[in-house]
């Protein structure tokens, strides 16, 4: 995966709320929980360049959104935040600029003059994470004048009352007597809410555990050089468990047996160490930044895509969501559920400290993470006509001097009865000229299918190619991307070293290793770390490297009971430009 070095400005700033680290190279910097005050669950990655941190685009099609023709037009997403980011028009400005997209006005309630860097840092997270999923949205800023609950649920209803379809709120607390007095602010018709269930592991948070609130749970996610997900585990901080005061909702029925109100609902990128690029003047400019904050304004954003094509065939907002997304989540009608994995992606790895993800619900990860190609149309409840586009081989790989073409064969189907004519053309990034797609479009009647044929010259330089192909037929546009590789020479290859030879640690703790990747012949391809011979119950943190001579650590977490000495055996392995390579060291485990 491609990593941006970033400059990371203006940490004297946020020092004054950040609290000691709690995973390796990030910190939260929100501040300790305070009586009647909530505060954002955002973790600042402090070495972001020896980290995964992914872009729109990355993420964009990890989770399936650039398969969805809808782009929030017509709807309103509200971003309730305490204390604002007085610079936040410029933030989005800059952000968008470096990425490719179109900016937006930001509407803004309320005092928006404060600096309070934590909370800046959150309003910048949250509103430019919310138009990446859906960048024809209307954005309203809804600033609170503290952190207190009564202004942020003030905020809450003056979004509520500017006409939000969506409200994100990527803050929380404990939960706390009475709380639920204050559903009636979440139980509003044909809106939605959605609420970071926290970064502290195990445990919950207020508003995600009220019923009336979809609460994003955390993972890593890992993709490949397409941006594909090669997979995504429960992430150590995500907040998750039973409420000690909601008893079951009706729609968890069927999927836990615990009796309390279950949190999270559903699951989204939240670890720092693969976390996500923001841009935040008041603290000095560009960051890495994770935690279940990421979670709940991208969870908004998809929901303004469904209200867009809702309010399409002339339906209501989708509003209080959990409901339909359970049931939609419903597999089969035999219990305990099993997740349907058209719509959503079920976690089955790694745990919060005290509970562990797996099949069918969790209290880490919830349902899974969001399949957005198919759950969003599928949250709509008159699907219009549609096609699907696919093209085949995904990836081919050339040797070096390789000449003539590659040949990829195009497929355009029709969905919901679409009857019409698709137009196709082909990009190469970077650029090849003479890509050619024949022919050029495709004449469909209901249900019917039609193939074309997609020619690409084979680059002369060494590198991976991605090809977009691009089916478009009126409003509706779909894409699907391919790879095209050209080996370097057989004398790229990489070393691997692994550092410190042995720890000992207790059972039950973490510890963490270092790892150097030393690149020899123009070696420039990912390498991904694996790690075997744990102690039984012991996770560790995947990890992926980019080429050149780079360092990164694996965080190895052991169960109680696992005593004794253990040999570990570190694997690197690519399968890009440079062909397959492996290698693999061993370091020594001593469980005490």
């Amino acid at each position: 995966m491609k990593k941006t070095v970033l400059v990371v400005l203006g940490l004297a700033a946020l020092a004054l709320t950040s609290m000691t680290p709690v995973f390796a190279d990030s910190v939260p910097i929100g501040g300790p929980h305070r009586p009647g005050h909530a505060r954002p669950p955002i973790y600042l990655n402090l070495t972001p360049a020896a980290a995964v941190s992914y872009t729109p685009a990355q993420i964009r099609h990890a989770y399936g959104f650039d398969q969805v023709a809808a782009t929030g037009a017509g709807q309103k997403i509200a971003i309730v935040d305490a204390y604002g980011n007085a610079s936040i028009q410029n933030d989005l400005d800059m952000f968008c600029s470096r990425f490719g997209l179109s900016s937006t006005t930001v509407q803004i309630l309320g005092n928006n003059t404060s600096s309070d860097a934590s909370w800046a840092m959150e309003t910048a997270l949250d509103v430019e994470w919310a138009h990446v999923v859906a960048p024809g949205a209307t954005i309203i800023l809804s600033v609170a004048g503290s952190s207190s609950v009564a202004d942020l649920l003030a905020a809450v209803d003056a979004a509520v009352n500017a006409g939000a379809t969506v409200v994100s709120m990527s803050w929380g607390g404990p939960e706390f007597a009475g709380m639920s007095t204050y559903d009636s602010h979440f139980n509003t018709p044909n809106v939605t809410f959605t609420a970071s269930s926290g970064d502290n592991g195990a445990g919950l948070e207020w508003p995600a555990v009220s019923p009336y609130v979809l609460g994003v749970g955390g993972t890593s996610l890992y993709l490949d050089a397409s941006y594909n997900r090669t997979s995504e585990t429960a992430w150590a901080g995500s907040g998750g468990g039973t409420s000690i005061s909601y008893s079951q909702p009706a729609y968890q029925n069927g999927w836990q047996t615990s009796g309390r109100r279950g949190v999270p609902d559903v699951s989204y990128l939240a670890d720092p160490n693969t976390g996500v690029q923001i841009y935040d003047a008041v603290n000095g400019g560009w960051f890495v930044v994770g935690g279940t904050s990421a979670g709940a304004p991208q969870w908004a954003g998809l929901i303004a895509l469904v209200n867009q094509l809702r309010a399409g065939v002339g339906a209501a907002p989708l509003g209080t969501a959990n409901s339909t997304i359970y049931s939609l989540a419903q597999r089969s009608p035999a219990t305990p559920y099993a997740v349907n994995s058209t719509y959503f992606y079920d976690v089955s790895q790694g745990n919060n400290g005290l509970y562990d993800a797996g099949p069918p619900y969790d209290f880490v990860t919830g349902l899974g993470s969001p399949l957005g190609g198919a759950l969003v149309p599928a949250l709509d409840p008159a699907p219009g006509p549609d096609f699907s586009i696919s093209a085949t081989p995904a990836t081919q790989s050339f040797a070096p001097g390789s000449s003539g073409t590659a040949s990829y064969t195009v497929t355009v189907t029709s969905l919901q009865g679409f009857a019409g004519t698709v137009n196709l053309s082909a990009t190469v990034q970077p650029l090849v000229a003479g890509a050619t797609v024949n022919p050029t479009s495709i004449s469909l009647t209901s249900g019917s299918s039609g193939s074309s044929t997609l020619a690409v010259p084979i680059p002369g330089t060494a590198g991976a190619y991605t090809i977009i192909v691009t089916g478009q037929a009126g409003g509706i546009t779909h894409t699907a991307t391919l790879l095209l590789l050209v080996q370097q020479p057989i004398t790229a290859d990489f070393s691997l070293a692994v550092s410190p030879s042995s720890r000992n640690i207790k059972a039950g703790k973490y510890t963490s290793y270092s790892i150097a990747i030393s690149c020899v012949g123009g070696f420039s391809d990912t390498v991904y770390v694996t790690v075997s011979g744990l102690p039984p119950g012991a996770s560790y943190t995947k990890t992926q490297i980019g080429g050149g001579a780079t360092t990164s650590a694996i965080a190895v977490m052991t169960a109680p009971g696992s005593a004794g000495s253990y040999t570990l055996t570190v694997t690197g392995s690519s399968n890009g430009v440079s062909g397959i390579r492996s290698h693999s060291a061993n370091v020594s485990l001593v469980v005490r």
